[in-house]
């Protein structure tokens, strides 16, 4: 019997070791195909993510601002509204208080927080309500700057490789720096640093312990904890963070109970809309040109511009003020709808148009120094209709045209003393019909010098005075002066049937008080980036398209319409600076303009409706323009430091005292109203023997 048992043993022992070498070869391959598979997964889930290098690379988006000349700022520019702030300038109490509510193992874990999940799921079912998330706040990052927020576990598992990846690659303060950077805080507040200023109006290491609390409690539902919208919410979600602050001993009990027992105050910053919006749009739109959207609303550019803030809140008010007053007819009986009447008292809800029905008007003022724009109205308010007329809208230009007539005149030899026979003409056009001009007082006034023409505004003088110098030379003037739209060579353009831009029209300006050169508008001074290092620097772009002594006889008649020509109701108003400047009417007054310049500004009223019709009987540029670029001239040079005068004569001119009669040099029979000091081009003035021939000696006399 001893024998068998004997047997048996020494038999079975082969047959448990073979045993535990099977169930060992088990375990082993299915460990190694679990690793592989394991492996297999990662690999899987893995490939497609972003690299973590791009959480270093690329800044979290950022504001860009555009501040006016004075660097007081004009608009944000942004997707997300951002400024970057450095941990060490975030309290103590801030970062305490998101580590104890977020992920109070933050410092330990390696991206994931297993017990952290459990413990947030019981915490929320007992709860009964999302109390804790159960993400790290490295997973919270890595799902905010890389992934979508869909709710699927392929998701779930490529956050936790990617916090994993973060976790090795960055330290744990460099993650939470990035993290109070990145995360959206609601109400438009995207970093701890715009939150801290959109509810609280303070720099971020100014807040105190309560706004620390509820700031850290703002993450997890920035909507439904908001102390803007929501303060009762607001008030528990923060009163639970001092809790865990408690709980985690950054605080005592005591401070807890403390702090949770003060009322949610906010003092939400006041962020206005664009001021100057038809500006910022304006630039917005230049900058679109040489940077893409990335650039432009995402890397914190510091946009400055030229424009001057108190000139553009004045010329929106008088503009405005002027077209409220035109509206209610006190100037002349106005037979349209008020802007009132088309859109309501509710301007807020009013939808966005392209063009409006109720009567527009436009401001331009640019610097003629630099180009400069110093004021851009383009319309009445841009929230109802951003269709931008002062530089958009192509509209005739009237008598404002007129400059250029007597600009190519007075270069090409004719003196401003030129006598030009007001009189009844008609002009075949290209289709055979007859074109017959007339003035704005259906009178006519005989001969009288191109001088006189331009002060009074005077149609014939204008036409006849093209039809001299050819209408092809008059148009190559305009364009040579920075008139870019089509200006056909007919006879009409002398008195503005071609449609120019406001802006274009200001530009062109410029040449005279510049004596030649003219500016082009500049709206950009320089370009930083988020450090403030120089990103571009823009200059004025002036060009030299007259000689001298013809800008400044033009200078010198256009002074005159200000003086005491149809420009007159400048002075009437109180507009006392040396001046020079040209009205503009259309037919059947659809189109009022004032075009004028200082030595120090140039600048142009437009008023009229986006679809052109009469605006009121008799509204011309004097009577419904002028009111406005007086106005808005006078306390634009009043906020000045310095005034400049106009250039003095230039050499190559002379003088001769003539007769307003017969252009010619005056004689002692000459009445003395008749006689006048008359600028010339050397070599273009009257012979000594040239002398008037319409007062003569009478029989009586000799």
């Amino acid at each position: 019997m001893m024998a068998d048992r004997d047997e048996n043993q020494e038999n079975g022992a082969p047959r448990a070791n073979n045993l535990f070498k099977i169930v060992m070869l088990v375990v082993v391959s299915t460990i190694c195909f679990g690793l592989g598979m394991g492996y297999q997964l990662f690999r899987y889930f893995e490939s497609g993510l972003p690299s973590i290098a791009k959480m270093e690379l690329e800044p979290p988006n950022l504001v860009t601002r555009v501040f006016a000349r004075d660097s007081s700022l004009l608009a944000e520019l942004y997707t997300e509204r951002r400024t970057p702030v450095a941990l060490d300038m975030i309290p103590a109490e801030l970062k305490q208080a998101l580590i104890a509510v977020e992920d109070r193992k933050f410092y330990s874990h390696w991206g994931i927080d297993i017990w952290g999940i459990i413990r947030a799921l019981y915490i929320n079912q007992v709860s009964g309500q999302i109390r804790q998330g159960g993400s790290t706040i490295t997973q919270q990052l890595a799902r905010e700057l890389f992934l979508t927020r869909e709710r699927t576990y392929t998701r779930k598992i490529r956050e936790a490789i990617l916090s994993w990846q973060i976790e090795r690659t960055y330290t744990k303060d460099e993650i939470l720096e990035r993290y109070f950077n990145q995360i959206y805080f609601g109400s438009g507040a995207w970093g701890i640093a715009e939150a801290a200023r959109t509810y609280y109006d303070k720099q971020v290491d100014k807040l105190d312990l309560a706004e620390c609390a509820l700031m850290a409690g703002l993450p997890n539902a920035p909507s439904r904890n908001s102390p803007l919208n929501s303060p009762e919410n607001a008030m528990e979600r923060r009163n639970w963070v001092l809790t865990c602050m408690a709980q985690t001993g950054a605080i005592t009990q005591a401070v807890a109970d403390s702090v949770s027992g003060i009322p949610i105050r906010v003092n939400p910053v006041s962020r206005e809309s664009w001021k100057a919006p038809y500006f910022v749009d304006y630039v917005r739109g230049k900058l679109l040109g040489d940077y893409s959207e990335d650039e432009l609303y995402h890397r914190g550019l510091q946009i400055y511009t030229t424009l001057d803030l108190s000139m553009q809140q004045a010329a929106e008010k008088y503009l405005e003020e002027q077209i409220q007053l035109i509206e209610s007819g006190q100037i002349r009986p106005f037979n349209h709808k008020t802007r009132r009447e088309v859109i309501g008292d509710d301007s807020l809800s009013v939808r966005e148009l392209t063009e409006t029905e109720y009567l527009q008007g436009a401001l331009v003022a640019m610097d003629p120094g630099d180009g400069g724009v110093r004021v851009m109205v383009g319309g009445r308010n841009f929230w109802e209709s951003k269709f931008n007329r002062a530089v958009q809208a192509l509209r005739q230009p009237g008598s404002a045209f007129k400059p250029f007539v007597y600009t190519a005149a007075i270069d090409n030899g004719i003196p401003a003393c030129q006598v030009v026979e007001d009189s009844p003409i008609a002009i075949e056009q290209a289709d055979g019909t007859l074109w017959r001009p007339s003035n704005y007082t259906g009178e006519f006034r005989g001969a009288i010098t191109m001088r006189a023409g331009i002060i009074s505004s005077i149609n014939l003088v204008a036409i006849k005075t093209l039809m001299t110098v050819g209408a092809e030379t008059v148009a190559a003037y305009a364009r040579r002066m920075g008139i870019t739209t089509r200006i056909p060579a007919v006879e009409s353009i002398a008195v503005g049937s071609a449609d120019v831009y406001p802006i274009e029209l200001v530009s062109a300006y410029t040449t005279f008080p510049n004596l030649g050169v003219r500016v082009g508008p500049m709206t950009i001074t320089a370009i930083t980036d988020r450090n403030g290092n120089l990103v571009r620097r823009y200059r004025p772009m002036r060009e030299e398209v007259l000689g001298k002594q013809t800008a400044y006889i033009v200078l010198d008649m256009m002074r005159n319409v200000v003086d005491f020509g149809t420009g007159a109701g400048t002075r009437r108003l109180g507009f006392t600076l040396p001046a020079g400047g040209k009205t503009g009417t259309t037919n059947n007054y659809t189109d009022a303009w004032f075009v004028g310049y200082t030595a120090d500004l140039v600048c142009g009223v437009w008023i009229g409706f986006d679809q052109p019709r009469r605006i009121v009987n008799r509204g011309t540029g004097s009577v419904l323009a002028v009111p406005v670029w007086a106005n808005f001239m006078r306390d634009a040079h009043e906020g000045m430091t310095e005034l400049h005068e106009f250039p003095a004569p230039p050499e190559g001119l002379t003088t001769r005292l003539v007769c307003k009669s017969s252009g010619l040099l005056a004689t002692r029979f000459c009445p003395e109203d008749r006689v006048y000091t008359e600028m010339f081009k050397v070599g273009t003035e009257p012979a000594d023997y040239e002398e008037c021939y319409v007062h003569k000696p009478s029989i009586y006399s000799r």
